[in-house]
């Protein structure tokens, strides 16, 4: 049971100490798709409704419907996101 919760630990500290280096990689590519569409105001968010850590991107910024989801597919087409959807646009 000790090395059960042990192994839990360790992993629970290591993801807190790599989640910002993880979502710091995965906003790298979001940023810029972001801006050359004009989005000036955009913003990834990377935690669901029940605040657990994913790596789906969750947009919002100033946008039309067209731009959102031209924006949205570009995203969802970048290597290590699991999708991306447009927060609160729906």
């Amino acid at each position: 049971m000790t090395g059960i919760a042990a192994s839990g630990l360790l992993a629970n500290g290591a993801y807190v100490l790599e989640r910002q280096t993880l979502l710091a990689d995965l906003g790298k590519g979001v940023t810029p798709v972001l801006l050359a569409h004009g989005v000036n105001d955009g913003a990834a968010r990377w935690k669901d409704d029940a605040g657990y850590t994913r790596r789906f991107a969750r947009l919002s910024g100033t946008a039309d419907a067209a731009t959102r989801d031209r924006i949205i597919a570009e995203v969802r087409a970048l290597p290590g996101l699991a999708g991306a959807d447009w927060s609160g646009a729906r």
